[in-house]
C-alpha cells in the first residue's frame, strides 16, 4: 500500500512531534505509511481523493464530502476532522470520515455527522471484501487506531451492520470489531419495477383505504404533488418544512436539531448545492394551495433516503396526508428508476407495511486511556437503560406521555409569555 496524499496533511501532523533532528519517523507511523493509511486533519485536504472515491464507494450520502463538509461548517466546528484513508497500491480501499472532539473533559473518536447522519460508518471500494477478507477487519483497525490523534475513548455508534443494497447487501467491517445492538433499527427495502408490485408487499383492505382517502382528498379540491427544481426552491421549501418539523416535535415535547440555527443552516447549505451536485430531495404535497405534508430526502447511486416528514395537523388529517404523501414519493423513486428505499432508522408502524425484516443498527464504545475505560463502562450502561426502554411498549408509552405533557407546558407558557 501507498500514501495518495501530501505528508503535511496526513499522519506526520497527527503524531507526536517531539522528535530530535535526525531521528527516524516513529514506528506507528512507519506502519501507517506501509500499511497505506493516510490521516487528513482538514476537509479542504481531503476534498480531492474524497470525492473521486465517494463517485464509485459502497456507502450512503451521509459519508459524501458535500453532507459532511456542511455538518461541520455549520454544527460541527467543535471537532477536528481525523479523516482516514487506507489505499492499496495507490486505489482508495477506505475511507472512514472519523474526527475527534472533547467531551467531559475526555477526548472521544466519533464519526463525524452529529446528529446529522442517520448511518455512520465508512466508505468502501466494491471490492473491499476481496483485499480483506471477513474477520480480517479488526488487525486493519489496530493499525488505523495507532496512526490516529490520542483520544480517551471511541464512541462509533449509529452503524449499519451492512451497506448497499438489502438483495446485495455489503458487509460493514466495524461490525467486526464488537459492539451492541443500538435502540433502533433502520428500515430499508429493495424497489420493485412498479409501484403495483409495491402495492402488493401490504394487505388488500390497506390498499382499499389508501385508494379512498386519496380520493377524497381530490374530491376536496385540486392536490399537488412536487419536487423543488431549483437550489432556490430548495432552500425555500427546505426552510418551511423544517420550522413546521420543528413545531410539530416541539408539541410532542421533543427537542428536535430541526429548531437549532447551526443545524438549520447546514441543511439550508445542502438545499443550496447546484443541480449537480444535488443530494437533497424536496417535496410537498398541497391541496388548494395549502400546505398538507412535505418532505426532505436525500439520493445517492439509486437510494433515496427519507429524514424529514411533516404533515398539516387539522381538516385533512384523517385523510392520512402523511401517508399519501409517502406514496407519492414511492411512485416518484420507482418512475425515475430507484433501486432502494430507506424510511431511516426508529419504528414507526407504517413502516412494517413496506419492510418485513429491519436492518440491525450497532454501537461500538470502547475505552483507550484509562479515564475513558470508566467513563465508556457509564455510557454502554446508557445505552443498554435506553435500548431497554425502546423495547419495551409500556416504558415507552410513559415516555410519550411525558414527553406530551412536557410539549403542552412549553407551548403553554411560550404563550401567557407571548400574551
Amino acid at each position: 500500500m501507498n500514501l495518495t496524499t501530501d505528508d503535511t496533511d496526513t499522519v506526520p501532523t497527527m503524531l507526536p512531534r517531539r522528535r530530535s533532528r535526525g531521528v527516524a519517523a516513529s514506528f506507528p507511523e512507519r506502519v501507517a505509511r506501509a500499511s497505506g493509511i493516510a490521516v487528513y486533519t482538514s476537509f479542504e485536504a481531503a476534498e480531492p481523493v474524497w470525492r473521486a472515491f465517494e463517485a464509485t464507494a459502497v456507502g450512503t450520502a451521509f459519508q459524501s464530502f458535500d453532507w459532511l463538509s456542511a455538518w461541520h461548517a455549520h454544527a460541527g466546528a467543535g471537532t477536528t476532522p481525523a479523516i482516514v484513508v487506507v489505499s492499496r497500491q495507490g486505489a482508495p480501499l477506505l475511507l472512514v470520515p472519523l474526527g475527534i472532539e472533547r467531551f467531559m473533559g475526555l477526548k472521544r473518536l466519533v464519526f463525524m455527522g452529529g446528529r446529522m447522519a442517520d448511518y455512520k460508518g465508512p466508505l468502501l471500494a466494491s471490492d473491499f471484501a476481496a483485499h480483506v477478507p471477513a474477520g480480517e477487519f479488526p488487525a486493519m483497525w489496530r493499525q488505523i487506531a495507532r496512526a490516529l490523534p490520542r483520544h480517551d475513548l471511541a464512541m462509533l455508534t449509529d452503524q449499519p451492520v451492512a451497506l448497499g443494497a438489502p438483495l446485495a447487501p455489503m458487509h460493514n467491517p466495524f461490525a467486526e470489531l464488537g459492539g451492541v445492538a443500538a435502540p433502533d433499527d433502520a428500515y430499508v427495502f429493495d424497489l420493485p419495477s412498479t409501484f403495483d408490485e409495491l402495492s402488493l408487499r401490504y394487505r388488500a383492505e390497506t390498499r382499499r383505504i389508501d385508494r379512498s382517502k386519496m380520493r377524497k382528498l381530490e374530491a376536496a379540491g385540486a392536490v399537488t404533488f412536487r419536487f423543488a427544481e431549483t437550489p432556490e426552491e430548495r432552500v425555500a421549501m427546505t426552510a418551511d418544512i423544517l420550522d413546521r418539523k420543528a413545531a410539530q416535535l416541539a408539541v410532542q415535547g421533543i427537542v428536535s436539531i430541526f429548531a437549532e440555527p447551526a443545524y438549520r443552516d447546514a441543511y439550508l447549505a445542502l438545499a443550496a448545492l447546484p443541480a449537480e451536485r444535488q443530494l437533497l430531495d424536496v417535496a410537498e404535497l398541497r391541496l388548494n394551495g395549502a400546505f398538507l405534508s412535505g418532505s426532505i430526502g436525500h439520493r445517492r447511486q439509486g437510494r433515496t433516503t427519507l429524514m424529514v416528514h411533516t404533515y398539516e395537523a387539522g381538516t385533512y388529517s384523517r385523510l392520512s396526508p402523511g401517508r399519501m404523501h409517502l406514496l407519492k414519493l414511492l411512485q416518484a423513486s420507482i418512475a425515475r428508476g430507484d433501486t432502494v428505499y430507506d424510511l431511516s432508522v426508529g419504528y414507526l408502524p407504517y413502516k412494517e407495511s413496506f419492510c418485513d425484516v429491519p436492518m440491525e443498527m450497532r454501537n461500538l464504545v470502547t475505552g483507550a486511556s484509562l479515564p475513558g475505560m470508566a467513563f465508556a463502562a457509564g455510557v454502554r450502561g446508557a445505552l443498554a437503560l435506553k435500548c431497554r426502554v425502546k423495547q419495551d411498549p409500556r416504558l415507552m408509552g410513559i415516555v410519550g406521555r411525558m414527553r406530551a405533557a412536557f410539549g403542552r407546558m412549553r407551548t403553554s407558557a411560550a404563550a401567557r409569555f407571548i400574551y
